[in-house]
């Protein structure tokens, strides 16, 4: 399988080197092509420097062409000049040769991508209809313009054909190796083993070839064999050194007598199509090596992207396992195994059926099926499981499907929490599912592969390349953005409405990692609107450290941006009632404290505990229940103001902040939420349900006294309310610690959380 590089776009600096190379190949690739051609033979000869030019051209920018085609007219004159040909009988060929070459490069760089060329047989079907018919057909044509009035209709039809054939043989056997090409192939290669196994498979097809000229019939039939067992084994670089070699072989030994190719027809035909069967043994060759190459890319990310599930699975942090329509499970993690206390080979010969507790068993298979036929996408439960040993663990379950293309139900995706410890600890949900959230997502990301924008820039800082993804989010294509400013082309601020950056040169990446969401980048896009993303900045050098220009990498993160707003605000809050969580609450306390030692505010701290609660969980239901605390929450929310802080600290107790509220107004507020629960009507499937509520009030007025201290003085005069009689608001009074230290055991608060 051939090496993967990273795709990048090939941009070389042309000087005066690189243009002295060129023109020196050009050189002896012309004078050793003439040498053939002046040779007697029945094969059309090569025509190898617009072969050579085409790649040459093709990775460079336009704005570097005219040194490079001077290089390459030069060298094919200085060629003509050793052989002696006078300039004018050269002259109009030369030119046609450039025209060619330039024509090619250009349609090849509009039509095929520039980081690999040829990257599948579409590409090389473009290839093939570009470079090697079309061009050289309009060559061929031009070529006719000049010698038609000096030659003969036959002679005329037998030099348009060897010139088309020439071209062609070339460029098929010699340019695909020039575009995929990359720097350094042979140096990281001279040594290796890989090297060896080139080596010995090159002199092996060329003996095979050897022979079947020498001794066989029908002999391009016979070569066939071993250049399609190059193709299948060989990766297509490699490939194609040896489809070069080979033609290469075949046109010297025709050339220099030692084997003599006839075509097996009794029709005559013109000279150069008798090189047709050289063609069309490379035509099958060629397509038989990008088709390996495409199926090896392929494999490639198809076990790459396997590597990446397996490992997001193995060390994810909760449990994972896979589950088949039956409800096998097919795989298991680690941390699952862990959970249930069984081995990995074992928990796979167990259905999830058997490892589920029986009273849970029903709700997971009502919604497995409902999963199944369509009407959900995922469902999340808590259930509890069967450990090996006989315990009951108590766990999260988040379930989702994956389908094949036709819609078929290929396998589940089961995530497992372990919220044993919460459950018993009567810890909130909301904690648990932030967490599984949170696991589900680095999962997500982990598994899902993502598009990229990519624009590089010259020292100038002008674009010299945009991938599509690029094209797409800036609403520029790469022609339109080609030598423009990059300042100009990729707008990016510091939030929506923030500053714009200026100097992407300078742009450091940690400030865009730790950003704020508000802060967060975001770029604009010409007639494509916002985009959140993620910038990476490189700088592009030469070997003796010289700026060149820099390399942007945009990723759009827009929809996990979205995500982290929406999971911070899930972070604070309570899932069933929206109302402030526990941790959200004792933040605001602490902002009350911190406003008292500044600003010298009072502010009624109080607990609300809901009474009778119990009678309604167990006589209507949990629904009920929760459909009743959603109620009152939006009860009490209704009449406070909005500057108060009302949160659900756990099952029926709730907890309020009155801020900047003395005492004997935060009593009346507080009496006036007690009366309005004590005489609300619940209505539950047609029945009335009645509920009451106790409070307790402390007052904030000390800064140096703990956020904690505060709370157990609320929950203090809360349980007084409830001893008292219930329905009632109490305050804290100094004296009432000691009195709740010595009450009699009898006298201990009733159970108030919700069961």
């Amino acid at each position: 399988m051939e090496r993967s590089t990273p795709p990048s776009l090939i941009v070389h600096k042309t000087d005066w080197k690189a243009a002295l190379l060129l023109g020196v190949a050009i050189c002896l690739l012309a004078l050793a092509c003439m040498n053939i051609i002046q040779r007697q033979s029945s094969l059309a000869g090569l025509w190898l420097p617009t072969a050579l030019l085409i790649p040459v051209l093709f990775h460079h920018h336009f704005r570097q062409w005219l040194p490079l085609l001077c290089a390459a007219a030069l060298g094919i004159a200085a060629a003509h000049a050793v052989m002696g040909t006078p300039l004018t009988h050269y002259l109009p060929y030369l030119i046609n040769n450039l025209i060619e070459a330039s024509l090619s490069a250009t349609l090849l760089r509009r039509m095929l991508p520039a980081q690999d060329p040829l990257s599948g047989l579409s590409s090389w079907v473009k290839f093939l209809l570009i470079a090697v018919v079309f061009c050289p057909l309009v060559s061929s044509v031009i070529m006719m313009l000049f010698i038609l009035h000096i030659h003969s209709p036959a002679e005329l039809q037998s030099r348009f054909a060897t010139w088309f054939m020439s071209e062609a043989v070339a460029i098929l056997a010699l340019t695909p190796l020039g575009l995929i090409y990359q720097r350094g192939y042979f140096t990281k290669n001279l040594t290796s083993k890989r090297f060896f196994e080139l080596f010995l498979t090159l002199i092996l097809t060329l003996i095979a070839g050897f022979l079947a000229l020498k001794w066989l019939p029908y002999t391009f039939a016979f070569i066939t064999i071993p250049l399609l067992w190059c193709a299948i084994r060989l990766p297509r670089i490699e490939a194609f050194i040896i489809f070069l070699s080979m033609t290469l072989m075949i046109a010297l030994l025709h050339t220099s007598g030692i084997i003599t190719v006839q075509p097996h027809t009794t029709v005559q035909i013109p000279q150069g199509l008798i090189f047709l069967p050289l063609l069309l043994i490379l035509m099958p060759a060629n397509a038989m090596a990008m088709a390996m190459h495409s199926l090896r890319t392929e494999k490639s990310h198809i076990t790459q992207s396997e590597n990446r599930f397996r490992n997001a699975m193995e060390y994810s942090a909760i449990g994972m396992t896979l589950v088949s329509p039956q409800g096998k499970l097919l795989q298991v993690n680690k941390a699952l195994c862990h959970l249930l206390g069984y081995e990995a080979d074992y928990l796979t010969t167990l259905t999830f059926q058997e490892i589920t507790y029986q009273e849970d068993l029903g709700k997971d298979l009502t919604l497995f099926r409902q999963l199944l036929d369509d009407e959900i996408q995922s469902y999340t439960m808590e259930k509890r499981y069967l450990r090996r040993n006989g315990e009951i663990v108590w766990a999260l379950l988040a379930v989702s499907l994956v389908r094949d293309e036709d819609h078929n139900p290929l396998y589940f995706i089961s995530q497992v929490e372990d919220i044993n410890e919460l459950k018993h600890t009567e810890m909130t949900n909301k904690r648990l599912s932030e967490a599984l959230h949170e696991e589900k997502e680095l999962l997500h990301i982990t598994l899902n592969s993502i598009n990229e924008a990519v624009i590089s820039t010259d020292r100038n800082m002008n674009i010299t390349f945009m991938n599509p993804v690029a094209e797409k989010m800036t609403g520029w294509t790469e022609q339109q953005a080609q030598g423009q400013p990059v300042n100009r082309i990729v707008l990016i601020s510091k939030g929506p409405d923030g500053p714009m950056i200026d100097n992407l040169m300078q742009f450091d990446i940690n400030e865009n990692l730790h950003s704020s969401v508000e802060r967060s980048l975001v770029l604009h896009g010409h007639e494509t609107g916002l985009f959140d993303v993620q910038l990476a900045v490189s700088p592009l050098r030469t070997l003796k450290d010289e700026p060149i220009g820099i390399v942007l990498v945009l990723q759009d993160v827009s929809k996990s941006r979205e995500l982290m707003r929406k999971l911070s605000h899930s972070a604070s809050h309570d899932l069933l009632t929206g109302l402030a969580n526990r941790g959200s609450f004792e933040s605001s306390l602490k902002k009350a404290l911190n406003l008292t030692a500044t600003r010298q505010q009072i502010h009624t701290l109080a607990f609300i505990d809901l009474d009778r609660f119990k009678a309604i969980n167990d006589s209507a239901g949990h629904a009920a229940g929760d459909e009743l605390l959603r109620q009152l929450s939006a009860l009490m929310q209704e009449h406070i103001r909005n500057s108060d802080r009302l949160a659900r600290l756990g099952g029926d107790e709730f907890a309020l902040i009155l801020f900047d509220c003395p005492m004997e107004q935060g009593l009346i507020t507080v009496q006036q939420l007690v009366d309005k629960i004590n005489a609300y009507p619940f209505m539950w499937e047609g029945k009335m349900y009645r509920i009451g509520a106790s409070a307790g009030l402390t007052q904030i007025c000390n800064p140096y006294v703990s956020a904690s201290e505060f709370m157990a003085q609320a929950d203090m005069a809360c349980y007084t309310a409830k001893r008292n009689g219930r329905g009632q608001v109490f305050k804290y009074e100094a004296d009432q610690k000691t009195a709740t230290a010595h009450a009699p055991h009898s006298s201990q608060p009733p159970q108030t959380g919700r069961e």
